[in-house]
């Protein structure tokens, strides 16, 4: 098992016993093309089964993703999404190999002494994270001190640290990527709207206060 901490982001990836992969994964905030990235990661654990040689027959064992969301994941605004590879006519499941679970957290609205099932009272505790000042239902408590505990990069091996630096950097790489892309887009609309506001001869100290454009940069225009 591997998981990554990252700005309130687990990654966990692990086997169970007879071979079937679980990536579960709790994502703080939306981000481009995630649902490709969803896939991206169930792909890429299916690809890892491949064998090498001539005995290998294809011979798959079940990939499941299970992903909690803080954020609602468009156009499905329900609590709990179920995806399967399925028959779009008959609706039958075409293969058993790979589902994915989507859990949109924000959607979730019970309160704690309407928690009756152990998912509740994680759905609960997971959206509640910043604001308990008390850990409710001792059980759990102490099941989801455990998950800390685990994500402490203080206890990783040398294998784990080492990946954990790598999805580090790559997280970080990306998060300047999107930030500089929306700074540039964000820069570009000020620019046209001062352009326009300046044909229309409109006073350069009023183009500032809408624009949030220095007078060095209108006057460039």
């Amino acid at each position: 098992m591997f998981l990554l901490s990252v700005c309130s982001i687990f990654d966990v990836l692990c086997t169970g016993n007879k071979g079937e992969q679980f990536i579960v994964e709790l994502q703080n905030r939306s981000q481009l093309y995630v649902k490709d990235r969803f896939l991206y990661y169930m792909a890429r654990a299916i690809d890892k089964q491949g064998v090498k040689g001539r005995d290998w027959n294809f011979s798959l064992c079940p990939v499941y993703g299970i992903f909690l969301l803080n954020f609602v994941l468009p156009p499905v605004p329900r609590l709990r999404t179920d995806v399967a590879l399925m028959d779009m006519d008959t609706g039958e499941q075409f293969s058993d190999r790979m589902r994915m679970i989507f859990l949109q957290l924000p959607l979730f609205s019970k309160k704690e002494e309407a928690c009756e099932t152990n998912l509740d009272k994680w759905f609960y505790i997971l959206t509640r994270m910043d604001t308990l000042e008390r850990m409710p239902w001792k059980a759990q408590k102490a099941a989801f001190e455990k998950l800390m505990e685990r994500a402490e990069t203080a206890n990783f091996t040398p294998e784990e640290q080492a990946r954990y630096e790598a999805q580090l950097d790559a997280y970080r790489v990306m998060n300047s990527a999107m930030e500089k892309s929306k700074q540039e887009g964000e820069k570009k609309k000020a620019l046209e709207v001062a352009f326009a506001l300046k044909q229309r001869g409109l006073d350069t100290a009023f183009i500032c206060e809408i624009s949030g454009l220095s007078p060095a940069e209108i006057d460039n225009l």
